[in-house]
């Protein structure tokens, strides 16, 4: 009989290296997750089922031709508001701060006077519908574009004495960058 031993030993040292290097995966702290997440449901004067809305435009103001309108112009305003061309003035509307030169200065034009004339009708039938003054609704709607609006883009902040100014939001607690150029007139 031949010992037995070597092929206990071989067999003993396969399953040894079958079994790998322990890894440790656990976290020395829990993983923590920080969400900040905000939705808003409107319900507009006039709105019609989806089926309904296939039949025609609306004629009433405020209902979702405007809103359609928007949604389709909002990558067209983002991108201005990235380049730091226009942004958000203290009565919900979009103002230009720097307007290029040629052709793409009067797309800029174009876009800021049809999404601002939309914002208007809106804001307007919201004002109605809820029996409040144009004002109220005006402050609302600049006090919500302010809250949504990116670090580095321009907002209009109200003063201590009650006059307004340009500012860039700032990312964190610190101050805004003020603007320290004119801005041209509403029109």
């Amino acid at each position: 009989m031949r010992p037995q031993w070597p092929a206990r030993l071989a067999l003993a040292a396969m399953l040894a290296g079958c079994r790998g290097v322990p890894v440790n995966v656990a976290t020395p702290r829990p993983l923590e997750v920080d969400v900040t997440l905000r939705v808003d449901i409107f319900q507009h004067a006039g709105a019609q089922p989806a089926d309904a809305a296939a039949d025609g435009a609306s004629t009433a103001p405020g209902t979702a031709d405007e809103a359609t309108r928007r949604r389709s112009r909002m990558a067209q305003i983002q991108s201005l508001k990235n380049s730091r061309l226009v942004g958000e003035d203290h009565t919900g509307r979009l103002q230009i701060i720097e307007r290029p030169p040629g052709n793409y200065g009067r797309y800029v034009e174009e876009t800021v006077a049809a999404e601002n004339a939309d914002r208007d009708t809106l804001m307007r039938a919201e004002a109605a519908t809820r029996r409040v003054s144009l004002a109220t609704v005006e402050s609302e709607r600049a006090r919500q574009w302010r809250e949504r609006s990116f670090p580095g883009e321009w907002v209009e902040e109200r003063r201590s004495n009650g006059t307004w100014r340009w500012v860039q939001k700032s990312a964190g607690s610190g101050e805004p960058r003020v603007s320290t150029e004119p801005v041209p007139p509403a029109r």
